[in-house]
């Protein structure tokens, strides 16, 4: 895992006469990784301007302005990490992500038309290991397919989860969840 940040250590730069220093190792985005995503995204954009005007070489007068000006927008874009995608992972996760839905649906069922429904709600904090970005979002997602649970809100680091039942295992089912979405987005 690439470090983005690192405090050095206060006390050590005191004893030398020195204050507290903060130093930035994310390197700025590869500038041909953008020209890359500029041409794509030209190409792209052109492609499209050309199936709606079906072809039209005067059709251009236009549309080259308005594609390389879309095109130019992938430098005013702030970067965001590419996320590989497994085919494994993703196989896996949406057989997993059926049986869940089914088994949540199933057990919020059973419990509606239980003649004493066992309820113990409540609110739990979970710490996020995921990335942030897509990983994190499908995982604060994906939460809400367990039976009785739901995102509730994200404070820092963490998730806070309210469950319909505070006495069930929700750090097996959560471990269970990320490493799902960690494989998925080939995070292993």
């Amino acid at each position: 895992m690439r470090q983005t940040e690192r405090l050095i250590d206060n006390t050590a730069l005191s004893a030398r006469g020195g204050g507290s220093v903060v130093t930035i190792d994310s390197p700025p985005p590869a500038v041909a990784g953008r020209w890359r995503r500029c041409l794509t995204m030209a190409a792209a954009l052109l492609l499209i301007w050309a199936a709606l005007t079906d072809f039209r070489a005067d059709a251009l007068v236009f549309g080259l302005p308005a594609v390389l000006a879309g095109a130019a927008l992938v430098f005013l874009m702030p970067f965001s990490p590419g996320w590989r995608l497994s085919p494994r992972g993703a196989l896996g996760f949406v057989w997993w992500f059926a049986l869940q839905s089914v088994r949540g649906a199933v057990d919020v069922a059973w419990r509606a038309f239980a003649p004493r429904m066992p309820l113990r709600p409540g609110f739990r904090r979970h710490p996020l290991t995921l990335p942030a970005g897509a990983p994190r979002v499908l995982f604060l997602n994906t939460v809400t397919l367990l039976p009785g649970t739901l995102s509730a809100e994200v404070t820092g680091d963490a998730v806070i989860v309210h469950m319909l039942d505070t006495s069930a295992d929700l750090e097996a089912d959560l471990t269970v969840i990320e490493a799902r979405v960690a494989a998925l987005f080939a995070l292993n």
